[in-house]
């Protein structure tokens, strides 16, 4: 009899304690996605606020955390450039991601970066952000550093759309229907 008591307790206790684990983890999914409030330069030296400055309606970012992931934010440059000159709502942005660092290794890192992006009309729309990555992970519920990250984003900093790692034709036709989708609503 004791052991049947304590296998029913056992039982009890899981059917109390999953259900709250389960929705504690769908929490954190369910959490919207919001582009943080930074003060940061972009590569052309112009100082800017997000997302407050943002300069389109929708805003795609392609971020990375490691500079070998550049190879996978560039296969979504075509449709990146493509949307921006086809829709005027449009602007996208490269961001890569890098810890708070100081201000010797900032400088260091952006000239790098200029040295890469050789044409000066791109430096505009690269910003390279130094912050706590985990908190900013977390603002956008970005579970993990392994992949880069492309995500729309309205005007105030609210994450419509969001996926990661390179482009593929799935991602294009979702990408391109919640571009139209949020442009045409006003």
């Amino acid at each position: 009899m004791p052991h049947r008591f304590r296998l029913l307790s056992i039982l009890a206790l899981c059917f109390v304690i999953l259900p709250v684990s389960r929705a504690s983890q769908q929490g954190d999914a369910s959490k919207p996605s919001v582009f943080p409030s930074i003060s940061t330069y972009s590569l052309d030296k112009a100082k800017t606020n997000l997302p407050a400055e943002f300069e389109g309606k929708v805003n795609l970012f392609l971020i990375s955390f490691e500079p070998e992931q550049s190879k996978d934010i560039e296969t979504w440059m075509p449709l990146a450039q493509a949307l921006q000159h086809m829709n005027f709502q449009f602007r996208y942005y490269k961001m890569p991601v890098s810890g708070p660092e100081n201000m010797i290794y900032r400088w260091w890192d952006s000239s790098s970066l200029r040295g890469v992006e050789t044409d000066p009309e791109s430096w505009h729309w690269i910003i390279p952000l130094y912050l706590n990555k985990n908190d900013f992970r977390r603002s956008l519920n970005i579970p993990n550093e392994k992949e880069v990250v492309t995500a729309l984003v309205d005007k105030d900093g609210q994450v419509i759309w969001q996926t990661s790692g390179r482009l593929t034709n799935d991602k294009k036709a979702s990408l391109e229907a919640a571009v139209a989708g949020a442009t045409h609503h006003s």
